[in-house]
C-alpha cells in the first residue's frame, strides 16, 4: 500500500513537471532579436525622438555594417547633448575635482551676478574642434609641445581630409575622459582598421604600450621597498636612490610622451625606466637585502611535539 501511494506521487510530480516546462521553456529559448554589439545593449532602451537622436543611430548602424568597431565614446558629446546635461558631465569629471570651471575654456565672467553680464566674452559659436590643442595646452603644456610633434598634429593642422584627432577626440569636450589600456584598443581601431587602411596594427601596439605602464610602477614599487630596508640596517643606498629617482622622472613624463603617438618611442621610454628601477636594486648592497627568515614551527609541528610527549608519559605510566 505504501509502496502505491510512493508511485502515485512520482507520477503527479512529473506530470507537474512537464506541464511547468511546457510553459516555461518557449519563454527561455526565445532569444530577443537583437544585433550583437555594444550599442544595441544601451541604446535599444533608449526612446529617440528628435531627427538628431535618429540620425545618430543611423550612424552607427553603418558603421556596424561596414564592420567598423565603434566606440560609444566617439559620439558621446552629441549623444549627450540631446540626452544628458553637460553641467552633469563636468560635475564628475577631472576638471570640476580641481576646479577647472566653464570661464577657463568658454571665456565670460564666473564672477558676474546676471545671465549678460556672466556671458559677456563668450562666443556664439561653439568651440572649434581644431583650436583645442592650443586651448588645452594653456594648462598642459608638456602634453601640448610632444603632440605638436605627432602625425596626428600635423594632419589636424593641415586640414586634410580623413581622421585628424584633436584632444576632444580622446578626451571629450566636458566628461575630460582619461583612456585606459583595456580601453584603447576599441577606440583606435575607429579609425585605424582594414576599412579606412589607416594602420590597422595600431591600435593592439597601443593596448600593449599603455599595459606595459604597470610593469614600470611595480619595478619601482619593488625598488622603492627594498631601499627602505636597505636603509634602515644603515646602507649606503645613494646610487640606487639615483636610478630609482631616474625611474620616477619617466614615469612622470609618460602621460605627456604618450601625446606625441610614437610606439616606438613611447616602449623606449617605459623601458629606460622599467631598467633604471631594476638598476636601484641591483645597487644594493647584499648584506643589506632581506634575507629569508627562519621558519618557525608551524602548527602541524608543535601538534607532533605534543604527540610524542604525551607518547613519553604514557610509556612511563
Amino acid at each position: 500500500m505504501r509502496w502505491k501511494n510512493v508511485s502515485n506521487i512520482i507520477i503527479v510530480t512529473a506530470l507537474m513537471l512537464l506541464v511547468l516546462q511546457l510553459f516555461i521553456q518557449p519563454a527561455v529559448a526565445q532569444s530577443p532579436n537583437i544585433t550583437n554589439n555594444s550599442c544595441a545593449d544601451c541604446h535599444r532602451k533608449l526612446v529617440f525622438t528628435t531627427e538628431e537622436q535618429r540620425q545618430f543611430v543611423d550612424i552607427r548602424i553603418k558603421h556596424i555594417e561596414s564592420g567598423i568597431s565603434c566606440s560609444i565614446v566617439c559620439h558621446e558629446d552629441k549623444l549627450n547633448k540631446s540626452i544628458a546635461s553637460t553641467y552633469a558631465m563636468w560635475s564628475v569629471s577631472t576638471h570640476a575635482l580641481f576646479e577647472v570651471t566653464c570661464e577657463k575654456c568658454h571665456g565670460g565672467n564666473s564672477l558676474a551676478k546676471s545671465k549678460a553680464e556672466a556671458h559677456v566674452g563668450i562666443p556664439a559659436k561653439s568651440i572649434a574642434r581644431e583650436v583645442t590643442p592650443e586651448m588645452c595646452g594653456k594648462c598642459h603644456v608638456p602634453e601640448l609641445d610632444e603632440f605638436k610633434s605627432s602625425s596626428h598634429f600635423k594632419k589636424l593642422e593641415s586640414s586634410e581630409e580623413g581622421p585628424a584627432p584633436a584632444c576632444v577626440t580622446c578626451h571629450q569636450a566636458h566628461s575630460v575622459r582619461v583612456l585606459t589600456s583595456s580601453e584603447i584598443e576599441d577606440f583606435c581601431s575607429n579609425c585605424h582598421n582594414r576599412i579606412t587602411g589607416i594602420d590597422p596594427s595600431v591600435p593592439k601596439k597601443a593596448e600593449t604600450a599603455l599595459s606595459s605602464i604597470s610593469e614600470l610602477q611595480n619595478e619601482i614599487a619593488k625598488a622603492r621597498a627594498s631601499i627602505i630596508t636597505a636603509k634602515a640596517k644603515g646602507s649606503d643606498v645613494k646610487e640606487a636612490e639615483a636610478s630609482l629617482e631616474s625611474a620616477r622622472s619617466v614615469l612622470k613624463d609618460i602621460p605627456s610622451v604618450w601625446h606625441r603617438f610614437n610606439l616606438s618611442y613611447f616602449d623606449t621610454e617605459v623601458n629606460r625606466g622599467i631598467a633604471d628601477a631594476r638598476n636601484a636594486e641591483n645597487q644594493i648592497p647584499v648584506q643589506a637585502q632581506t634575507a629569508e627568515p627562519e621558519k618557525s614551527p608551524g602548527f602541524e609541528g608543535l601538534l607532533l611535539m605534543a604527540g610524542m610527549i604525551a607518547i613519553y608519559l604514557l610509556k612511563r605510566r
